[in-house]
């Protein structure tokens, strides 16, 4: 049982394995002397050759008329054993990776098995090579320098490999493109007139696959150039510009709750959402300095008046004392109003609303035991049926921002209903929203009766603005981007 070359074991076989080399399938054979005259055998040739130039038209005008390279490779290495004798034919493209194109029979090569290592071989020594050569047999001494050329060549009980390349041109510095590894199996040598054949096919064959190739199904082309101009003309329709930005649920003039006075904030008696009525307790102040600065006050009241009653008692018969008499009720008058001020600030410890509503806080864990500065805003008190809309419009689509311009506004607790509003004030400060995108603050105000949302829900906005195209309302922002890349 024969070896076959590791790339293409399964499903090949000889083109025309019955023939000796050098001769065609259709070429007569010679039967030794039977009486026919010289003429005889001259027509027969003549015919011979007929036959086998008949076949080199039909090859070249079939792979002329292919409408793709592949089919034209296939072509090649598939039928050119209707010229002469090949057992096996591989298209090679001579620069660049992927050396093995095309296979006869249309097997698939791994471009890194130990085939394509000697065809990779073969393609850097007679790259420049413009005419065929048999590739002389390696000697056994010489094969660890070219170990996959030589497993190729004692594949098949003798394999003898002529390499031939398509040339373009008769002008030799015009170099070629694509090359025939083809092999004859068993031994069998190429023939001078084989040799000579081949290489006139060259020229054709080389043309052939380097013919401009259009397509010829004037159905795709047609379909092509509809969705073309259909593209063209959706990009050109006309639109209403807009925006997209994310959008808050914020109260409409709330009730802000201040803090009083210097402290600490000791309990917090309110939580987010938590509806309180008019006079409410909010929150706590820690008290225990106030406590020790009242009780001072109220001892230095104490020792100012019992002053007073002892010079009051000594001011009959000293004058001394009746001199300080007058001194003496200042300082428990300033004593007693000390004394009043602590104790209003004590009362101030605990701070209540002024206006029922529902509490808007943040964070409020945040908040116990957070020190406060007189007038720090610490909550808010809204009425829940009285809301607006902050949007935090990115700064690259300010332009589109006018006052009055319509706005539709999804929610995250409704993805699927809108609702109306428009724009009442847009800001003239660039901050980072939550988002980290430089934004501008611009708010909106319900367009009809308020829908019934609570303050704090979150959502999406498209803001419209004026006229404009498809293609640029599609495009802004993917060309915003690229300019921003390459520094345009």
């Amino acid at each position: 049982m024969t070896n076959k070359p590791p790339a293409f074991r399964a499903g090949m076989k000889s083109a025309h394995p019955a023939h000796p080399a050098g001769q065609s399938a259709d070429q007569p054979r010679y039967a030794g002397p039977s009486g026919n005259s010289a003429p005889e055998k001259r027509g027969a040739a003549s015919e011979a050759r007929e036959m086998v130039l008949a076949r080199f038209i039909r090859l070249c005008s079939s792979v002329f008329s292919a409408s793709v390279s592949q089919e034209a490779a296939a072509l090649i290495v598939n039928r050119i054993s209707d010229l002469v004798r090949v057992d096996r034919a591989v298209l090679v493209r001579l620069r660049g990776r992927n050396a093995i194109l095309a296979v006869t029979g249309g097997g698939a090569a791994a471009q890194d098995s130990a085939f394509a290592g000697a065809v990779d071989t073969l393609r850097r020594q007679y790259e420049q090579r413009p005419e065929a050569v048999v590739v002389p047999r390696i000697s056994p001494e010489k094969k660890e320098l070219s170990s996959h050329l030589w497993k190729s060549q004692q594949a098949m009980n003798g394999t003898q490999i002529l390499w031939l390349p398509l040339w373009l041109s008769s002008d030799r510095s015009i170099p070629p493109k694509y090359a025939l590894w083809l092999e004859r199996w068993h031994g069998h040598r190429w023939e001078k007139s084989d040799i000579e054949l081949l290489q006139h096919a060259a020229l054709f064959l080389g043309h052939g696959l380097m013919r401009p190739r259009t397509a010829t199904h004037s159905g795709r082309r047609f379909i092509r150039i509809a969705l073309a101009l259909a593209l063209l003309v959706f990009l050109a329709l006309p639109v209403t510009g807009s925006v997209t930005a994310p959008v808050r649920v914020v109260p409409d003039h709330p009730h802000h709750v201040f803090a009083p006075m210097d402290g600490i904030l000791k309990d917090l008696l309110v939580r987010p959402g938590q509806w309180v009525n008019k006079n409410e307790s909010l929150f706590h102040y820690d008290t225990r300095v106030l406590d020790k600065r009242l009780d001072e006050a109220y001892r230095n009241v104490a020792v100012a008046k019992a002053k007073f009653v002892r010079l009051q008692g000594a001011a009959h018969r000293d004058p001394d004392a009746r001199a300080d008499l007058p001194v003496q009720e200042l300082e428990v008058g300033q004593a007693e109003a000390e004394a009043e001020f602590m104790v209003r600030q004590r009362e101030r410890a605990e701070v209540r609303t002024s206006e029922p509503g529902v509490i808007v806080l943040d964070d409020p864990d945040a908040l116990i035991g957070a020190p406060l500065q007189t007038g720090q805003a610490v909550l808010s008190v809204a009425d829940p049926a009285e809301t607006k809309l902050r949007i935090m419009v990115p700064a690259s689509d300010v332009g589109f921002l006018k006052k009055g311009a319509r706005v539709s506004v999804r929610l995250d607790s409704s993805p699927f209903q809108s609702f109306s509003a428009l724009i009442t004030r847009i800001g003239f400060d660039v901050r980072v929203s939550q988002n980290g995108v430089p934004s501008v603050l611009t708010e909106a105000i319900w367009l009809g009766d308020p829908p019934d949302v609570q303050p704090g829900q979150k959502g999406t906005s498209k803001i419209f603005g004026g006229s404009t195209f498809m293609g640029i309302q599609i495009l802004r922002k993917p060309l915003i981007r690229l300019r921003s890349l390459i520094g345009i």
